[in-house]
């Protein structure tokens, strides 16, 4: 997550730019700003009383404005050229990327608007990650002064980008906004239904994925072997993707043997359905060490990064060596839609996994960091995991999560169940010299719960950490229900309006595997264990 300061090394310094280029897109704000065109539309559809109709034509709308931006991105980097740094050049990738993704998701949302009955959880899920696309955009032409301290604020940030290029984007999460609005308030929601007990697996994850995930690696048909000695299809992952079939509808099983793999690996939203299988923490190792001190964005600096829908990992590390100096450095950054992972291992220090959008769940894996190192905007379950907080540098705070809920029609947070949130090794002979909290609200509607699992004593008695000042105390819903161990004694937490001591099981019910992530449609598929209620 990008909480850095200052810095004009990284500014794309307007001043190279010359006024024509601008123009380009001021014209892509002007078109934005139909109010006319708006508001006749609302008026139309508000008086027939089809909201449904009116959330469609806006995202139309908004699709024509994402391609505009899109195609003035593209422009604008080809203009440039040479005249701008690496981490600039990284951040219009980013932008592209998410862009195009963005789209997809609109048409997405479009269509499942037309689906009789529309699935209403879907369409939120869809349009909240556009608002997380073009925000994550923007993150990306971030600049600071990076020796500065990690846990700094928004208001030491700054967009190394043309005005207009900002309230392009902006404009474009203010429709989704208000899509997301008037589906909220207009078309009632999707109950869902009697909670199955003592299930292992949500019920996405299908019985031919949960045989995958249960068996043994022996007893797994793969359809590429990855070995670094040459006895596979290839010697590495990268090109193992690449050979997996486009917008695949069935599971197709990349087996990665025993070693360590130096890559940096990308997974295109046209790679569906991809499981890595691996022989196991500490033995398939996925390792790089990009960090935005050296250059690369967030969204970019990730060893692993997941966009293609349905994407499963099985008994593999996931690490980001760049270590604890060179600030943000991702081990996995997931945007996959119904993706699971299942004993694996993320190590990092700070950010190190990206939960970035969609529906995800992690089932008995081991998370290491310092700062903010589980963050994002998904729809996100851990499930027995291990969370594992790292020595960091000195002066600096501990913080588990930071959650990027903007808008409280989002239905994302970050839900950790039956957990344990513990010091790694390295910090249990020093713990008393740093102070740790479960999380800071990185957006206005940050939403955590932590739910029956075991905190020990490093984590403050405060237990949660402000981001700047008032920012977020009111809007944020961090909540905590029936933990136990040192650190779960609440007598001494905040007393911030938006924290809550969870009172019953209907309210913590809410933030389990079966209504938070609809995990009885799709985990099922997956082959992973889990249980779909407390």
């Amino acid at each position: 997550m990008n909480h850095l300061k200052k810095d004009s090394r990284y500014i794309v310094i307007l001043s190279v730019l010359p006024f024509t280029f601008l123009l380009i897109f001021l014209t892509t704000v002007v078109s934005s700003h139909s109010p006319s065109s708006t508001l006749h539309k609302t008026q139309r559809f508000a008086s027939s009383d089809n909201i449904t109709e009116l959330v469609v034509a806006t995202l139309n709308q908004t699709i024509s404005k994402v391609n505009l931006s899109s195609s003035n991105f593209s422009h604008l980097q080809n203009r440039l050229g040479s005249n701008i740094s690496h981490r600039d050049r990284c951040a219009f990738q980013d932008c592209l990327e998410l862009l195009d993704d963005t789209v997809y998701d609109l048409t997405t949302a479009i269509s499942e608007l037309r689906s009789l009955p529309p699935v209403l959880h879907n369409v939120n899920m869809l349009l909240s990650a556009v608002m997380t696309n073009t925000r994550t955009c923007l993150d990306g032409f971030y600049s600071s002064d990076d020796e500065d301290d990690e846990n700094s604020n928004n208001d030491n940030k700054i967009y190394g980008v043309a005005e207009s290029m900002k309230e392009s984007l902006l404009n474009i999460s203010r429709n989704v906004r208000e899509s997301l609005a008037m589906l909220d308030e207009n078309i009632p929601g999707n109950i869902p239904g009697k909670l199955e007990k003592d299930v292992k697996f949500p019920m996405w994850v299908s019985g031919s994925d949960r045989k995958l995930l249960q068996d043994p690696v022996n007893e797994t048909k793969a359809n590429i072997v990855v070995a670094q000695n040459g006895t596979g299809n290839f010697t590495t992952i990268g090109a193992a993707v690449s050979a997996a079939p486009n917008s695949s509808e069935t599971r197709f099983v990349i087996y990665i043997t025993c070693g360590v793999y130096f890559e940096n690996i990308e997974i295109p939203r046209e790679k569906t359905m991809i499981m890595f299988v691996g022989d196991g923490i500490g033995r398939t190792i996925l390792k790089a060490n990009r960090s935005s001190a050296d250059g690369w964005t967030a969204f970019n600096s990730a060893t692993v990064g997941v966009r293609g829908s349905g994407f499963i990992a099985k008994d593999i590390s996931f690490v980001n060596d760049a270590g604890p100096t060179k600030h943000q450095a991702v081990a996995l950054r997931s945007s996959s839609d119904l993706s699971a992972y299942y004993r694996c291992s993320f190590e990092s220090y700070q950010d190190t996994i990206y939960v970035h959008s969609h529906k995800q769940f992690y089932r008995e894996c081991d998370i290491y960091g310092t700062v903010d190192f589980i963050f994002g905007d998904a729809s996100v379950v851990f499930q027995n995991c291990s969370l594992y907080a790292r020595r960091p540098n000195p002066n600096q705070r501990i913080t588990y999560t930071a959650q990027g809920r903007e808008d409280s029609s989002q239905p994302t947070g970050i839900s950790i169940v039956h957990s344990r949130i513990l010091a790694a090794p390295d910090l249990i002979p020093v713990k008393a010299k740093f102070k740790a909290y479960l999380g800071r609200p990185w957006q206005l509607y940050s939403r955590t719960v932590i739910i029956k699992s075991f905190i020990d004593d490093i984590v403050d008695p405060a237990g949660w950490l402000k981001w700047k000042d008032g920012f977020a105390l009111d809007t944020l819903y961090y909540g905590e229900y029936m933990n136990e161990g040192p650190g779960s004694n609440m007598t001494n937490r905040v007393k911030w309006p938006g924290f809550k001591r969870i009172e019953t099981e209907v309210e913590a019910t809410q933030f389990t595997v079966g209504p938070f992530i609809e995990g009885n449609k799709w985990l099922n598929s997956t082959g992973i264990p889990f249980t779909l209620d407390l």
